[in-house]
């Protein structure tokens, strides 16, 4: 039977699902177990620790209900030819009846939960922290990657204990910099997220096999005067790619594809300002299946990072397009586990939640405008003082 997951879960239990892998229960500062809240499981998990071989782990920074359900909301807005005529600020609607939301992919995965995302110091907390616990089943502060509240103790990541015991490749794809929290904490060990510098230095240092999305922040150095990250990762043996042309012909790792086409922050370009001709987020998923495969299996992490960035903007629209985005980025791997069912495990989660707030007239929502909004306000405005 095929078994697809997803669970709004830390990946700590996926970690206790891998073979040769320990796992360890979240505890907070006072080291009291984490207490979750909602979990629920949907139907039981045929595939055992000894089958898995591809895991996929998919993280909406910033995503939580608002965001998937908006999405699924405005799908279903534009699918439903009487949407216009059902809107409640209408004074005869002639008889017309919603047809309701159009779920995305992973929302209709066999397995789903939610969790508390508090961290050790913020009941708002933020990518690294919450990266942090996803990554390792272990809290921390604010701010902090894979370390303890003393930053004197590092914890092991669950892609570096798949990568050392049992030889699986290890993928980390974002839309927004390699370096930024989210992605660092599947392979660095910092005190701070802002150390992009040092936090570049462990990606070079990691050994994983494939490093696709935003390009690298800080990389000569938050002063300018470090060796460069990019000519360090090609003395290490990585390949560093900047166009999407030498993209297309990469075939094995271990490497680093920085998109050609990089806006705000050196980030990949929100979904609302892709072109056709720009790779996707689900093309760089193609392209890590195709780098990653191999007879141990692999391990990757997609970000989808400018959902978050979104959010912070109060750009509804592009925060839609970009969670859109990352289903598009699941459904690839959801192809993928079409052949490949009992080896397969396919997790979809958010790192917690960033405020989305989508304004209402007369208790009319008129969630199809948005297909009117043609580029992110980021571009807009960037547009508009230029």
């Amino acid at each position: 039977m095929k078994r697809f997951f997803s669970a709004a879960l830390a990946l700590a239990m996926a970690a206790l699902s891998l073979a040769g892998c320990s796992g360890t229960s979240s505890r907070d500062a006072a080291g009291s177990p984490v207490q979750t809240s909602g979990v629920t499981q949907v139907a039981p998990m045929s595939t055992t620790a000894e089958a898995l071989k591809y895991v996929f782990l998919f993280i909406g920074d910033g995503m939580s209900y608002p965001q998937f359900q908006a999405a699924s909301d405005y799908l279903g807005s534009m699918a439903d030819p009487d949407y216009l005529l059902a809107e409640p600020s209408l004074d005869d609607n002639q008889g017309a009846i919603l047809d309701g939301p159009v779920a995305l992919n992973f929302m209709g995965f066999d397995v789903a939960g939610s969790a508390v995302t508090y961290d050790s110091n913020s009941f708002a907390p933020d990518s690294a922290s919450t990266a942090t616990s996803i990554a390792t089943g272990h809290k921390t502060y604010s701010g902090s990657i894979n370390v303890d509240e003393t930053a004197t103790i590092s914890y092991e990541t669950i892609s570096e204990k798949v990568h050392e015991q049992l030889g699986m490749k290890v993928g980390v794809i974002s839309s927004v910099n390699l370096n930024h929290a989210t992605p660092a904490a599947f392979y660095a060990h910092q005190a701070s997220r802002n150390s992009y510098y040092e936090i570049g230095l462990e990606l070079i240092d990691s050994g994983f096999d494939y490093f696709a999305g935003g390009a690298l922040l800080k990389p000569d150095g938050a002063d300018g005067d470090k060796d460069n990250l990019y000519d360090l990762a090609k003395e290490a043996g990585y390949t560093v790619v900047k166009t999407q042309a030498e993209a297309e012909q990469v075939t094995s790792g271990p490497v680093i594809i920085v998109d050609e086409h990089l806006a705000d922050s050196d980030a990949m370009a929100y979904e609302l300002d892709r072109t056709d001709d720009m790779w996707s987020l689900a093309d760089y998923v193609k392209k890590g299946i195709q780098v990653l495969d191999n007879d141990k299996g692999f391990f990757m992490m997609c970000e989808g990072g400018k959902i978050d960035w979104a959010c912070h903007a109060n750009d509804a629209a592009a925060s839609i397009h970009d969670t859109l985005a990352l289903a598009d980025a699941v459904q690839v791997a959801i192809d993928f586990a079409k052949d490949h069912a009992e080896e397969t495990l396919i997790l979809v989660t958010g790192d917690h939640e960033t405020v989305l707030n989508i304004s209402m007239v007369r208790f009319s929502l008129i969630l199809r405008a948005f297909s009117h909004f043609l580029l992110s306000v980021v571009l807009f405005l960037n547009h508009r003082n230029r």
